[in-house]
């Protein structure tokens, strides 16, 4: 019997040891597919990202968990996880839960500490193989694998699956218990219990085989994706590629050609005209800025769309940023008869950090459709600021929106007519740019409202303040008293605004007969044109040109009366707060006009002759020595014989271009090379910052303004002399 006993026992050692190996064996071999197989489920720089607390949302958590919770299912695991170490404590960045997990309230989530772990789930961070670890803690008893892995950006962290073999061990020892059991039949039973053993055995081999052979699949099919992904991000790339290249060569021949119109535009303007040629010459300028500015929001739009938009912020003077950008509009509103005001509140800050070029597109895109569908009454631009938001309202007295179109006004190449029968021109590019423009700058744009009223647009983007002082309101010094003649609310509205922090009374009256009998009590008197020749004529005759002043609001260009000249002053529209403080402090409306003189010998290189032709003889009309070449190779050699003070250099010539010509002139000369400015019709980013690169100074985008050219050559120059 003691031989029998030690026998049963042997045998249920013996079977305990070798079901725990295989069992163990297998486990550890899924273990290892299923944990290897973590970078490929996560996003490729997940764990270069996951380094903080915060680097990771709760919706790339969820997302992750999901990913992770679908091939623990599929490979039979319970846990498959991955883990940091910073500071010495283990903190969990991806792992699914179970049903369990919930109930007992221990699910772990992005950045679960882990101090109870066992000493083999620090020493993993830093070994050099695969680690397996069989411990229990608060969630079970497990089987662990642990694999050192470094991201792509060099972190480590490590890759780890868990199996819960709880159930495992309990069979092992209900086995021992059988095989003891048996052992007390096994003469009656053998022969059974055996059939029955390798039954048990062969099937829970299939199902193992069958485990295996899914978990091989799934790592395939995820290996396929993972090859499909990159092709199609390849393919993607090159496309992204081809497409800026497409751009940027576009910019190029369609900007060179507008330049040359400009400039030779601007030439003929300078000229001594007839009023029919100067109308036309005026008519053709304009039809050129109208291509130039389509070319601009189709290159926009494609920039927006290849996420290629970058902004570049700097303290802005607030109120004269916006006053210029109305200063614009000035010829517009003039020939429609309209007015144009601006409304600062008063909380907004004498400076803001906004990209000043980015928000001009945006409210010029807003006040030049205003304007456009607007025939009667005027567009009026009101700004507010609160914690570091500036909004905005542009509000018309248009024709409106229909209620069908109003859906569309934001979608690429939609108008409000899209028929061939349209009355209004245009890309349909300007607020769908604009809008997404506000969206790049931390903001929006909306159509807040829209009837045959007129409609009114809000932004809003971020715009940090950078000066603690509110703008200051507008001062008239010694007025106590103002008068303001007109029929127009926007005008009204302005006045009231403008004067409503001051001392100043403030009567507004809308007729003549009205206006009259207020006319001595007031210091300044504003009249608007829109009210007529008489009623101006009328209101000259009647004020004391000693004690007070007359003044006309009118539009550009507008003449007064003969019979009132020297007695009646001219303010022109848009009216503004920094213009009116100017305007008040003069003893008259009339300015002198300067002309800017420059001395300075400049090389032009170009190898188109129109532009050679339009900004030579622009530079020429300053008092400029100007020496002209249409290639690189002739700017090397002028360069070398002769002394300039500036270079004027295009970037795309035959032969050498003028990034070559810009280095070789460096090596040549080193510190006596004059400095060079590039003028080209590239306007990327990368364009620029290439030319800067190989030595340029500056850069000049082309079509080149007049004004635009000759004050960036003034940088570069002597302080030019002011002649009245």
């Amino acid at each position: 019997m003691l031989i029998y006993a030690l026998g049963v026992v042997s045998i249920a050692v013996a079977s305990y040891l070798l079901e725990q190996k295989r069992y163990m064996d297998d486990i550890d071999s899924r273990l290892l597919a299923a944990a290897s197989n973590i970078p490929t489920i996560l996003p490729t720089n997940f764990h270069d990202i996951a380094r903080t607390p915060d680097a990771i949302s709760e919706e790339q958590d969820r997302y992750n968990l999901e990913l992770m919770s679908q091939h623990t299912r599929s490979g039979d695991l319970t846990y498959l996880y991955s883990y940091v170490m910073v500071d010495g404590m283990i903190y969990f960045t991806s792992c699914n839960y179970t049903d369990e997990d919930v109930e007992k309230n221990q699910v772990v989530t992005y950045w679960t500490s882990y101090p109870e772990g066992s000493p083999e789930y620090f020493d993993a961070m830093t070994a050099k193989e695969p680690v397996y670890v069989t411990a229990g803690d608060r969630w079970g008893l497990f089987r662990t694998i642990l694999i050192p892995m470094t991201s792509p950006g060099g972190q480590p962290y490590v890759a780890a699956a868990d199996m819960d073999i709880t159930v495992i061990q309990e069979s092992l020892r209900r086995r021992v218990l059988h095989v003891f059991g048996i052992g007390l039949i096994l003469l009656l039973l053998a022969v059974p219990l055996v059939l029955a053993y390798r039954r048990t055995y062969f099937e829970m081999s299939g199902r193992l085989l069958t485990l295996n052979q899914q978990l091989q699949d799934d790592i395939n099919q995820a290996m396929k994706l993972e090859a499909e992904l990159k092709d199609a991000t390849d393919k993607a790339n090159k496309a992204n590629l081809v497409k800026s290249q497409f751009l940027a060569n576009m910019s190029h021949e369609l900007r060179t050609p507008i330049n040359g119109v400009l400039g030779m535009n601007q030439l003929l303007l300078d000229m001594d005209l007839s009023a029919e040629q100067r109308e036309y010459a005026r008519l053709t300028n304009q039809s050129a800025k109208v291509l130039l500015d389509t070319v601009n929001q189709i290159l926009d739009q494609a920039a927006l769309e290849g996420g290629g938009l970058i902004l570049k912020t700097e303290s802005t003077l607030t109120v004269p940023f916006f006053e210029d950008v109305l200063q614009m509009f000035s010829s517009q509103i003039s020939d429609k008869k309209l007015d144009l005001t601006l409304h600062v509140a008063h909380e907004v800050p004498a400076q803001i950090e906004i990209d000043a070029v980015r928000l001009r597109q945006v409210l010029s895109n807003l006040i030049s459709n205003a304007i456009k569908f607007t025939y009667e009454g005027g567009v009026q631009v009101f700004l507010t600021w609160q914690n570091g938001t500036l909004a905005g309202e542009v509000k018309d007295t248009g024709i409106g929106i229909p209620t069908d179109a109003q859906q569309r006004v934001f979608e690429t190449f939609q108008q409000v007519d899209n028929s061939s029968t349209r009355h209004y021109c245009g890309t349909g590019l300007g607020l769908p740019i604009s809008k997404q423009i506000c969206s790049v700058m931390g903001g929006d744009l909306q159509l807040a409202h829209s009837n045959q009223n007129g409609s009114t647009f809000v932004f809003s983007i971020q715009a940090p303040s950078c000066s603690d002082e509110p703008e200051k309101p507008v001062e008239l010094t010694g007025c106590s008293n103002v008068l303001v003649v007109t029929p127009e609310s926007a005008m009204v509205a302005w006045f009231e605004h403008e004067l409503s922090v001051s001392e100043i009374t403030l009567q507004v009256k809308n007729t003549l007969a009205s206006a009259l009998p207020k006319l001595r009590e007031a210091d300044v008197i504003f009249v608007d044109s829109s009210m007529g020749d008489n009623v101006l004529e009328a209101m000259s005759d009647s004020f004391n040109p000693s004690k007070q002043r007359l003044i006309c609001l009118a539009w550009l260009g507008q003449k007064l009366p003969d019979n009132v000249y020297g007695r009646v002053e001219i303010l022109s529209k848009p009216l503004t707060r920094s213009g009116m403080a100017q305007f008040y402090s003069q003893d008259s409306a009339q300015s002198q006009q300067l002309d800017v003189s420059l001395s300075g010998r400049i090389l032009l290189v170009d190898d188109n002759m129109s532009n050679l032709k339009a900004i030579g003889d622009q530079l020429r009309s300053t008092g400029l020595d100007v020496e002209l070449v249409d290639n690189g190779k002739e700017a090397i050699a002028r360069c070398a014989h002769d002394q300039f003070d500036l270079v004027l250099m295009d970037l795309q010539m035959p032969g050498m271009d003028g990034l070559e010509a810009t280095r070789l002139i460096h090596e040549i000369l080193s510190d006596e090379a004059p400095p060079i400015v590039g003028i080209s019709a590239r306007v990327m980013e990368e364009d620029i910052m290439l030319a800067k690169k190989e030595g340029m100074a500056d850069y000049l985008c082309k079509p080149v303004t007049k004004d635009v050219l000759l004050g960036k050559v003034a940088e570069f120059l002597k302080e030019p002399s002011l002649n009245p």
